[in-house]
């Protein structure tokens, strides 16, 4: 599906393994699981709150010697609300994760993954793996024939 490694969904959204390196595949996808299942009670949590926004994000980092994540770099869905949702239910439940101590180059493993949540959450099937989410668009289409 668009060049994704693993898909993991949940009713309220979906994580997807845009790309991993040096890491045992049964380990990324229980990561992906972990992070739908916080994704998914987080924005339950919100919808019932009334402050749940439709939104996406990345997130990819390298693995240190030590497991620990460095080197994070975010791509949000702009916006003050997006934003919030995507710190509280994604990021930060990221930044959490720890992966098995080995001695090896940081640059030598890494993984990125993709999230969104909301209405009829869905990855960009277009996108490559490389590529983040594009921005939710609160406009319409244009008209069919329209330039």
């Amino acid at each position: 599906m668009g060049g994704y490694e693993y898909v993991a969904r949940r009713p309220m959204g979906i994580v997807a393994v845009a790309e991993s390196r040096g890491l045992p595949p049964e380990l990324v996808k229980g990561i992906a699981d972990r992070l739908v299942v916080a994704l998914d009670v987080c924005a339950t949590r919100l919808a019932g709150e009334g402050r749940l926004v439709p939104a996406a994000a990345r997130v990819a980092a390298h693995v240190e010697r030590d497991g620990s994540l460095v080197g994070v770099a975010l791509t949000l869905t702009p916006g003050p609300g997006p934003t919030a949702n995507a710190l509280l239910c994604f990021v930060s439940p990221f930044k959490l994760v720890r992966f098995p101590a080995a001695d090896v180059d940081p640059a030598a493993r890494g993984i990125a993954l993709e999230a969104s949540w909301g209405a009829a959450p869905t990855p960009a099937a277009s996108a490559p793996s490389a590529a983040p989410l594009p921005p939710a668009s609160s406009s319409p289409p244009p008209p069919p024939g329209t330039p």
